[in-house]
């Protein structure tokens, strides 16, 4: 028993560790200090004058992060299979392809950074570059939407409805619902507003994974 929940203990720490290797891949990307409402202008800023090196670390912590975060989905796995096994077993492969989806998304800032670092020279020869690299972006983005939301109403639904070890309060802290929240960051002033903006869907999932951890350190009996 006790090695059990060790495990899931840790599980949930790789999952958090995961979700904040994201971030800090994202402001390697583009991050800055600013109001959030600046966030376009200095990610543009960020990427003409930023390192190559920055951009590519940036985009190569993601098939770790990744990893990571598909073993804090095992974490979740476990909190709810006790009471829900079927539900618990289907929502971890959704998650995990979710993760697998969105390491790919990740992976792709890198391109598209690349286009706008050298907009200037590649414009007048590919004007429409810049622009056809971030649709493609933008369709892998509503790609790994799916997951994402598919498995974050059948998680609030499980919670709700007490069919998991997470008590019902948690649902509060269910990654879909804070992302609802991310248009609010556009309204946060510097310092913080920009990196709020820039790293909201990471820090989202990293907040679900410290809740998750928290509530179910010392689980109920399933």
């Amino acid at each position: 028993m006790t090695n059990s929940v060790t495990t899931r203990r840790l599980a949930g720490a790789a999952g958090l560790a995961g979700a904040l290797l994201f971030f800090g891949g994202d402001m390697l990307f583009y991050g800055f200090w600013g109001a959030g409402t600046s966030f376009k202008e200095g990610m543009v800023n960020v990427l003409h004058n930023g390192s190559l090196i920055r951009l590519f670390t940036g985009g190569l912590v993601g098939p770790a992060a990744a990893c990571l975060c598909i073993i804090g989905f095992w974490h979740v796995r476990q909190n709810i299979e006790p009471r829900s096994p079927v539900l618990g077993r289907v929502l971890f492969y959704d998650l995990a392809a979710m993760m697998v989806a969105g390491s790919a998304l990740h992976a792709l800032w890198v391109p598209r950074g690349l286009a706008i670092k050298y907009s200037q020279t590649v414009n007048p020869y590919a004007p429409e570059l810049i622009d056809a690299l971030r649709r493609y972006w933008e369709i892998a983005y509503d790609v790994t939407a799916v997951p994402a939301y598919l498995g974050a109403i059948v998680l609030a639904v499980v919670v709700v409805l007490g069919k998991s070890l997470y008590p019902r309060w948690t649902v509060l802290a269910n990654f879909g619902l804070l992302s609802l929240l991310a248009p609010l960051a556009v309204q946060v002033p510097a310092p913080f507003g920009a990196i709020l903006v820039g790293g909201f869907t990471n820090l989202s999932i990293a907040t679900f994974f410290l809740v998750s951890l928290i509530s179910t350190w010392n689980p109920m009996p399933g």
